[in-house]
């Protein structure tokens, strides 16, 4: 799962809030202007941004603990030195489907319906006595 967009997206926002931080600093200099409310501005500018921190580091948390979970399942699945059975296979494969799919791509591999994937034994074909051996015999 890719998350650089959303850390560089947590990035942008803390920039622009350093950059409106750093106006109300510049308009706080200025002579007989009402201090106050430059004062509750750049309060409420830092509080917006450390609500929308906690936030993202929330979520993200959340995110990284079910990833974690998730990829020391599969791990240990690889690590195993029994070769994976044919529910095993299907489950990892599964797996990257799913991921795939969450992603927006294209599926590398179409698992069909529980009925149509049954194996049958192949028809047993008896062979006819060939008629010279029929007149051998």
């Amino acid at each position: 799962m890719q998350k650089a967009h959303l850390f560089e997206a947590l990035f942008m926002v803390n920039r622009g809030i350093d950059e409106a931080v750093s106006g109300v600093l510049r308009l706080k200099k200025a002579p007989d202007m009402f201090m106050e409310t430059y004062h509750k501005s750049m309060a409420g500018l830092e509080r917006r941004r450390s609500l929308i921190n906690l936030q993202f580091m929330t979520d993200i948390q959340e995110r990284e603990e079910a990833d974690a979970g998730r990829f020391e399942e599969e791990f240990n699945v690889w690590l195993s030195d029994e070769p994976l059975n044919d529910k095993e296979i299907c489950k990892l494969m599964r797996q990257v489907e799913d991921q795939r799919k969450a992603e927006g791509k294209a599926p590398m591999v179409e698992f069909l319906p529980a009925a149509r994937h049954r194996k049958s034994r192949p028809k047993t074909i008896r062979a006819r006595p060939s008629p010279q051996r029929a007149k051998a015999a």
